[in-house]
């Protein structure tokens, strides 16, 4: 299924200040896009109005600790959802392979499929990580109405979901 992206105007033209730790914030319009996911629906940023919306671009199949860091977000997902976020996981493999991994792991969420990378590009995630053609490992925070809150890479290819709550946190809606 080949992934189909409508990405906004705004993007990552801004990309906003600097806070503690490296992460970029408060950077504008996130940019609209629509991709396929693992379960079979297509998922548009337009989906998350109203509630905001964590995003984890990462480096998929290939990348055990990408999968290990989903399923601990997975298994702390109620932190998440009380705080009125979803997490929503991105990567540029293909469905097939990811659904294989995603049984692998025992991981029931839901992957988003960015089959050209131009949705990991216009979010400034491609080539941030050990692949130049690839995400790496970032997060970035839109809020309901649809702005980028908060961007973070964590070089370390993991980083514990109480930690990463902690760091967002202030920027939650």
């Amino acid at each position: 299924m080949a992934a189909v992206a409508t990405l906004g105007v705004v993007g990552f033209l801004n990309l906003g200040g600097r806070s503690e730790g490296g992460a970029r914030t408060a950077m504008g319009v996130a940019p609209a896009f629509a991709l396929p996911s693992t379960d079979g629906t297509q998922v548009s940023l337009a989906d998350y109005r109203g509630r905001d919306v964590l995003f984890y671009f990462n480096e998929g199949v290939g990348c055990d600790a990408c999968f290990y860091q989903m399923l601990d977000l997975q298994k702390n997902a109620a932190v998440f959802e009380n705080a009125g976020v979803s997490v929503v996981p991105i990567v540029a493999n293909p469905v097939g392979q990811v659904q294989e991994e995603l049984a692998r792991f025992g991981i029931s969420t839901p992957y988003l499929i960015d089959a050209d990378t131009s949705v990991s590009q216009a979010y400034g995630m491609l080539g941030n990580g050990m692949h130049a053609n690839l995400p790496g490992h970032g997060f970035v925070l839109v809020d309901g109405s649809g702005r980028i809150r908060w961007v973070k890479e964590f070089p370390s290819m993991y980083v514990a979901s109480s930690d990463l709550f902690a760091q967002l946190k202030p920027y939650l809606g």
